[in-house]
């Protein structure tokens, strides 16, 4: 104890942050609107299964990173669409003038 040092952040993120999470959170913000997985698995051109984006997104929720904003029924499956939680959206900064 007592050995300071400082974290470097940048090489610690990429390890630990999921690129499929990566790629959830800029969509979702690119697209500004609740989205399903079967929704966003078409928008990364089905490179993803829907089993993996489903993965992810849940745990994005558990993280309390988005949450379920709404549901619907689709041939017998519910469909979950996800936002971001009031705690990760910011308002935008106003320019002044």
């Amino acid at each position: 104890m007592g050995d300071e040092f400082v974290l470097d952040w940048g090489a610690l993120v990429p390890l630990v942050v999921h690129s499929t999470k990566v790629k959830i959170i800029e969509a979702m913000q690119w697209i500004n609107r609740p989205l399903s997985a079967t929704e966003l698995k078409h928008v990364f051109d089905e490179t993803l299964s829907l089993s993996v984006v489903s993965y992810h997104l849940t745990t994005l929720q558990k993280w309390e990173v988005v949450d379920e904003q709404r549901s619907r029924q689709v041939r017998g499956s519910t469909e979950h669409f996800y936002f971001f939680t009031d705690a990760i959206r910011k308002e935008p900064l106003l320019r002044p003038g």
